[in-house]
């Protein structure tokens, strides 16, 4: 059976995940280039779309191997839209140092830039920032496949550091875009 969906992800250049033993919850994501009933050779691709080398691997250490999933749709629409994807699109404007928070701040309603932001407790966040006041602040939080997931809301006191349009945010924001013209 492994041998009819590496044949398939050969001859479509159809993306593939590779579960193996021993990677714990990762796994290996790319299309087939070539393959035997020992080994495959795989165009490898990362989380965002970009080309990462050639993986040869036994079959033997391939646990199970998974095909049209939501994470594979999504580096399939990464990896056409690389140039939106790589660059940075946000250029820092005016003058910024009047508050930790004022950048942050000027996100409020903002649809085309995610922000990522951790907490004290290390946690971190994307999402568009819908409103703030003095102590607190409330976001759509946006998964890493780009679905919206819900609200949440913080404080400012535990915001330790945050990120406007890092590589991480333009792939998600990407994702969640697509995801509404799907609707």
């Amino acid at each position: 059976m492994f041998l009819d969906v590496l044949e398939k992800s050969k001859s479509e250049k159809k993306l593939v995940e590779l579960n193996c033993y021993g990677v714990g919850e990762g796994f290996y994501c790319g299309f087939v280039l070539d393959y035997n009933e020992e080994f495959a050779i795989i165009q490898q691709f990362t989380k965002f779309g970009s080309i990462d080398g050639i993986l040869t691997l036994s079959l033997a250490d391939i646990k199970f191997i998974e095909t049209d999933t939501t994470y594979l749709k999504g580096i399939s629409l990464l990896m056409n839209q690389q140039n939106l994807v790589l660059n940075q699109t946000y250029q820092l404007k005016g003058k910024n140092d009047e508050s930790f928070t004022h950048l942050f701040e000027s996100f409020i309603g903002n649809k085309e830039h995610l922000i990522k932001f951790e907490l004290s407790d290390e946690d971190v966040y994307f999402g568009l920032v819908e409103w703030c006041d003095e102590d607190y602040f409330s976001i759509i939080n946006i998964d890493l496949d780009g679905s919206a997931i819900g609200k949440a809301t913080f404080k400012f006191e535990d915001l330790k550091m945050y990120w406007v349009d890092d590589l991480e945010c333009r792939k998600r924001k990407i994702l969640h875009d697509a995801q509404k013209v799907g609707r």
